[in-house]
Order: structure tokens, then sequence, then C-alpha cells
């Protein structure tokens, strides 16, 4: 009498959900157990007393002036993740067919397009690639661009202006991709001036732009209108009062980020991720001293 009710070794194992290239972002982002990405300050402005640099519009332009300059967003991109990603990318390369993958959220991107993001990062010696194989080691280099060896922000006594941080908010909601490089280039600003909590709001006339960052006035309004449009800005309009000026007043325009971007909600998750690390901390210790007092047999 033969069985009708065969005995099925694979009954409830079904395919997951495909999800997507932002899915598997959000899956390495959630991985590296962070919550923001810790950048120094002089990838977006070089310090007060910095030597004119060859090539850039004035002494304080960085980096960051090197990549609008050259309208090079995917390499913006792959820096940003390279940095967010950074914890577990140690020992553990990502296959340049991953890279693609997980900046493909909008547009389709091929590994030989991040091969070349790759190429610039390295001409302005941000990276170092140790081969090249599909799987290359990708080792950091300070943000500065000076092409000293990369650790980690806050990890020593840091020279110059420090660092901010760029919560993983920015990949999780879209913003990466709702802005364009201005937008990009200006939030980064943003972010960077406001890290202080002291300093929570940020006055910038656009003319000044230039001189401070390296780029342009035209890209800089870009920028402030792709945020404002995006919902994660507010702005306050001060009078302030001027002899120079034809009617003895002027308007300074002063920028804060909404949430979560804001100085304290940043200053929150840096906060709740050294408890975080510390009670771990804590407990592979405790770990430790039990297993070295347990008896011997």
């Amino acid at each position: 009498m033969s069985n009708n009710h065969e005995f099925d070794p694979f009954a409830g194992i079904e395919d997951e959900q495909d999800a997507g290239p932002d899915g598997a972002r959000a899956g390495l982002l959630e991985a590296a157990r962070r919550g923001y990405v810790p950048l120094r300050k002089a990838f977006v402005q070089r310090p007060q007393d910095s030597a004119p640099v060859a090539g850039r519009p004035s002494a304080r332009a960085s980096v960051l002036y090197d990549l609008v300059h050259r309208r090079n967003q995917r390499a913006l991109d792959v820096f940003l993740l390279m940095h967010a990603l950074q914890p577990i990318l140690d020992g553990t390369p990502l296959l340049l067919g991953t890279w693609a993958n997980i900046l493909s959220v909008k547009s389709r991107v091929d590994a030989t397009a991040v091969s070349r993001a790759i190429e610039t990062l390295e001409d302005l010696h941000l990276v170092v690639r140790e081969d090249d194989s599909r799987t290359p080691t990708l080792r950091l280099l300070l943000e500065d661009g000076s092409g000293k060896p990369w650790h980690k922000p806050g990890s020593t006594v840091e020279e110059g202006p420090g660092y901010f941080v760029i919560p993983h908010d920015y990949w999780t909601r879209g913003l990466s991709e709702r802005l364009s490089l201005p937008g990009k280039a200006m939030l980064l600003i943003l972010l960077s001036e406001t890290q202080n909590p002291k300093t929570p709001a940020f006055a910038m006339a656009v003319e000044r732009a230039s001189e401070w960052y390296g780029i342009s006035e035209r890209t800089a309004e870009r920028g402030y209108q792709e945020i404002g449009k995006a919902g994660f800005m507010k702005v306050k309009v001060q009078k302030v009062n001027d002899d120079r000026h034809p009617v003895g007043r002027r308007d300074v325009y002063w920028r804060a980020l909404k949430s979560p971007f804001d100085t304290m909600t940043r200053q929150r998750l840096q906060g709740s991720a050294t408890k975080a690390a510390r009670a771990a901390g804590s407990a592979a210790a405790a770990t430790s001293v039990a297993v070295q007092l347990q008896p011997t047999t």
C-alpha cells in the first residue's frame, strides 16, 4: 500500500523576499553596529592657517571641493559608505559586485563604475586598494587627503578642528538618493559646522562659500534648496545692525538641521553608542574572568 503523504524534508523552506539594494545596504549598516559615521572635519574644510594648494580656489578648500569640482558624486558615495562600513570591512572585504549592488538603490551601478570611483579616491589619497581582484582590500587613509594612515576619529588626540558624525539615517531614510552632489556637499558642511552643542545653527552668506569651502555660490544655493525641499532643514532670518548697509540693517540667515540630523539627536546617538560599547566591554571582561575562575578537573 503506497503512502500518499510522503515526508518532505524541505517543507517550510521558502524563498525569502528579495530585499533589493536598499535592504542589502541597510543590512550591512546594521552589521556595523554603530548607527553613525565619524568623519574628520578636515574633509570638508582645512584649518584657518593652511597654506594654499595649487588648483584650489582658496586655502581652506579641502577634499570635498575636489569631489564637487570634478562632479564625481559616485566617488563621494563610495567614500561615505566605506567609512560607514569600516567596522565590518577589516579583514572581510566586499566584492566589487556587492559595492555595485548597494550603490544601485536609485539607478543601476556596475562593478566597473565602482572601480573607477575607487580610482578617484586613490588619486585624492583617500584610500588605498591593496589588490585588483574582484574582492579588493580597501585601506582608508586620513580624510584630509594627506595620504597618512587612517585611524578612528577621537581615538587619539586630534589635531585641527576635530570630527563630526553622519547618522545612518542618511542612507536608511533615502537622503543619499534624494540629494544631488550640491545637496550632499552642503549637508556635510552643515553637519560639520553644527556638531558642537554650543553651535547648533550655522550662518553663512552663500557669497562666502568659495572662500570658506571652495564651492561656488550657485552650488551652495542649490544645496540649501535640496536639503530644505527634503524637509531636513529649518531657517531663521535675523536682523542685525550694519552701519555700512544702505538701510543700516541687513539679514543674516541661520540654518539648522532637523531630526535625526540636528545637533542634539546626534549627541544622543553618540552617547548611546558609547554606553553600548562600554556595556559590551564589561560583559566580555566578566565572561573572561568567569572562564578563568572555573575549577579545573
